[in-house]
């Protein structure tokens, strides 16, 4: 029995460069895959701190548009301590604000002396709030025990105005309000945030003090009141005035009464 040779024929397979191409687009495809993944990973992140961020400027702005809102013209003294004199109690620069309102948040509700400071290191909005004072005491620092709270941060720069419209023509932005010099409340505040995490544009929001804005309106109510009772009262003098005509009208009838007289003789 003759042995059968060996076949020698070419196996079928794979060359070497349809290999390489393979795994070169296989790693194109897993690149591509993974660059879409990562994408949308990061896209729902972002999405996540948007809205995270979003609910803490609502809350913040929510508190700083209440409290402004409510401020009052709480009387306070001077540098020199004259307790004579005192002036509405408001002070601000680009960094901070100080005042009165009648919406405590951190101290249970009702009138108290606030305060807004923006930190530095690292960038936050700080709330201090203390419901012990005085005349006296407001011209002085605030209570360093005083309650605090961190209510905004992750922004780049945060600045507050004061808006003046002493000369009654236009409206001025103070970057530094004195309330000896001042002698008043300002017309409103604007809260401005740059570079706060999740949104692209700046903001701005204005609030107005609504003691300030009604001071006029109240102070024309008052005299249209004083105008109204003044004319009431003239008006019952008059009415006073044709009651004693009437009497003089009775005289006449008491000349009448003479004439029974006159016929007797």
């Amino acid at each position: 029995m003759t042995p059968r040779p060996p076949d020698r024929s070419p196996r079928a397979g794979f060359t070497l460069i349809e290999i390489i191409i393979s795994i070169t687009l296989f790693a194109l495809v897993a690149g591509i895959c993974y660059a879409a993944f990562h994408l949308g990973t990061r896209a729902v992140v972002k999405g996540e701190e948007a809205v995270v961020t979003a609910q803490r400027l609502r809350v913040a702005t929510d508190v700083i548009i209440r409290q402004v809102k409510s401020m009052v013209p709480q009387g306070a003294v001077g540098d020199d301590g004259d307790k004579a004199t005192t002036y509405a109690f408001f002070s601000g620069t680009t960094s901070s604000l100080e005042f009165v309102t009648e919406a405590g948040q951190l101290s249970g509700g009702g009138r108290t002396r606030v305060r807004y400071e923006v930190r530095s290191d690292p960038p936050a909005l700080v709330l201090t709030e203390s419901p012990y004072f005085d005349a006296g005491s407001l011209a002085k620092g605030i209570d360093p025990d005083a309650v605090s709270a961190t209510i905004l941060d992750g922004f780049r720069s945060l600045t507050f105005e004061a808006i003046s419209t002493e000369d009654e023509t236009e409206l001025e932005r103070v970057h530094s309000w004195n309330y000896q010099d001042r002698e008043m409340l300002p017309q409103a505040v604007v809260l401005r945030i740059e570079g706060l995490n999740g949104f692209e544009q700046d903001i701005e929001q204005w609030i107005p003090v609504m003691s300030a804005a009604h001071r006029d309106s109240e102070a024309d109510l008052q005299e249209e009141q004083d105008c109204e009772e003044f004319e009431d009262s003239g008006g019952g003098k008059t009415g006073l005035g044709n009651g004693s005509g009437g009497a003089g009208g009775g005289s006449e009838t008491g000349g009448g009464d003479t004439d029974p007289g006159d016929g007797g003789d």
